[in-house]
């Protein structure tokens, strides 16, 4: 599969010296289309976005194959590390949609069953069946390979690289497929996926300049646990022993290490520092959030009135605005 030309929007930035998380506020603030591309040697992950959102990825190495949430945790990883690349690509929201949609593809066709048609019979038979996927083209006698794009039968984008490594994209490759497929009977492989999906950030993440009302409700409901588990006759060591129950669970939730985690808690905020695996979080801060309970006594703990602390913890999910995806 040959990736979209687009529209160069960076390229051959320095992980070294770009922080990959800034990039991608600045994409998204931008309402960006397109994808971005992290290399290393031997190292590939593509992250695709519409509108400014992400909506698939996958990361490749000689030991994996990654794609949609684990993909983008892995390339947000690889590019903390120095010496990689990174490039970014505008493309329109149907062609970016289409690709998400590529990544997800599985064989459908091949030679052994397509070997009788003509290019412009293999275009027409997917437009009739209405295909979601792409189909990558070999030709012969060093003219080169190329890939279309296909979106519930229409086709939204062609992409050519000839032998001399020049890539072009658009209509006008399409027509050159179809003129080459009258003289030459090229290789053909067909992807298609049937339940095309996409990643839904808000439950996938915690992106903290995308989720400031969650990470403030987040904060409302540690204060407020603060002063129901809190004793008022002794001394409050309530951010002391949130630390010391983070440190416990580390080997499992490294972003909670209170020296080199990506989540903090102060007296004056609760922050995530980077983009985060939301039900890691979820199941991270649960676990400190019980460790926290264990330490009130049992006759404190009877006093409480639950039923209330439901109802609190939902207005303050109401006042910060914090969806139905969001709240466990």
């Amino acid at each position: 599969m040959l990736l979209p030309k687009g529209v160069e929007q960076h390229k051959n930035l320095n992980t070294s010296f770009t922080k990959f998380d800034q990039l991608l506020r600045d994409l998204a603030e931008n309402r960006f289309s397109g994808y971005i591309r992290l290399n290393f040697w031997g190292y590939e992950g593509v992250l695709v976005m519409d509108t400014g959102r992400m909506i698939e990825a996958y990361a490749s190495d000689k030991d994996m194959h990654l794609t949609s949430e684990q993909a983008v945790l892995s390339i947000f990883a690889k590019s903390l590390q120095p010496d990689g690349t990174i490039e970014a690509y505008g493309l329109s929201s149907e062609v970016a949609l289409a690709l998400g949609y590529a990544m997800q593809s599985s064989r459908y066709k091949d030679d052994s069953s397509l070997g009788n048609y003509s290019l412009g019979q293999v275009f027409d038979l997917l437009e009739r069946e209405s295909v979601t996927g792409f189909v990558d083209i070999q030709f012969t006698d060093q003219k080169g390979i190329g890939t279309v794009y296909y979106l519930d039968g229409l086709t939204v984008e062609a992409v050519i690289k000839s032998s001399s490594g020049k890539i072009v994209s658009g209509e006008q490759v399409f027509s050159k497929f179809l003129e080459l497929g009258e003289i030459i009977q090229p290789y053909v492989m067909v992807h298609r996926v049937t339940e095309p999906k996409t990643i839904v950030e808000d439950q996938a993440f915690v992106i903290p300049w995308q989720h400031e009302p969650y990470l403030k409700f987040w904060n409302a409901l540690l204060q407020y646990l603060q002063g129901i588990i809190v004793d008022p006759f002794r001394k409050d060591r309530f951010y002391e022993n949130f630390q010391q129950a983070c440190r416990e669970v580390t080997d499992h939730y490294p972003f909670l290490d209170p020296r080199s985690g990506i989540v903090r808690l102060t007296k004056e905020d609760f922050q995530v520092k980077r983009v985060i695996y939301h039900p890691a979080f979820l199941q991270g801060m649960s676990i400190v959030l019980n460790k926290m309970l264990q330490q009130v006594s049992a006759r404190r703990f009877r006093k409480l009135d639950i039923k209330k602390i439901a109802v609190d913890i939902r207005e303050f999910a109401k006042k910060n605005d914090v969806n139905a995806a969001q709240l466990d």
